[in-house]
């Protein structure tokens, strides 16, 4: 939580003073709702990916063995417990990493009932959607899973804001561990997140027409059942 609090309190001090901590956990969508007493739709959940191109043998394997050595790393400092507070880790702080070869870290900031579509992140970038691994997180991101945040990010990672999130005048990201929660402006979150991109459409799922077309289709096939029963 201290990182995502101190990139608030450089950028934007008012904002660091809503960041809320939770005695349990707010680690997915549905708790985090439970927590900041809001639907889960408006939880700002950010996805973590390695936007990766082909690498020769000599670079996956150094990749390999930095990733042995990260983990290593988790293990002495306990950074990998689970529930534990990250702010309070070794004053060594997490272990970091850097992507592999010519590949990128990007975070997707998306509405809480949005998925992200294969097709469409494949129209975007060219390669099918890698999520990170759950040992890859906190290297790579700087925060835990669960806990991933858009403010105080590594900074070779770049985040896309997905339109999902454009119906709601609030929203709510995770603030640096899985027990933290920060209200926000979806104006905000645009200004005060570490290397925003753009916005993209990049998700499924949320839209009313898209629920309706799926009703559409369950009838027809009931319909198409019935008649053949």
């Amino acid at each position: 939580m201290e990182r995502c609090r101190q990139h608030l309190i450089a950028k934007a001090p008012h904002l660091a003073e809503r960041v809320q901590a939770f005695a349990e956990s707010s680690a997915t969508v549905e708790l985090a709702a439970i927590r900041l007493g809001c639907d889960p739709a408006h939880i700002a959940k950010s996805l973590s990916f390695l936007l990766k191109k082909p690498t020769s043998k000599a670079e996956a394997k150094a990749h390999q063995k930095m990733m042995r050595e990260v983990r290593a790393q988790q293990q002495q400092n306990g950074s990998g417990a689970a529930g534990s507070d990250r702010a309070s880790a070794s004053p060594a702080g997490p272990p970091t990493a850097t992507a592999p070869g010519d590949a990128n870290i990007i975070v997707i900031v998306a509405a809480g009932d949005a998925k992200v579509s294969a097709k469409k992140y494949k129209e975007k970038f060219a390669c099918q959607p890698k999520m990170l691994k759950r040992e890859e997180v906190e290297p790579y991101t700087g925060f835990p899973p669960g806990g991933v945040c858009p403010f105080g990010l590594n900074d070779d990672v770049r985040v896309y804001l997905d339109v999902s999130l454009k119906r709601f005048p609030y929203v709510y990201p995770a603030a640096g561990t899985t027990n933290t929660g920060i209200k926000v402006t979806v104006d905000e979150l645009e200004q005060y997140a570490s290397n925003a991109v753009e916005w993209v459409d990049l998700c499924e799922g949320w839209q009313p027409e898209e629920g309706t077309a799926a009703k559409k289709v369950e009838s027809e096939a009931s319909k198409s059942a019935e008649a053949t029963a």
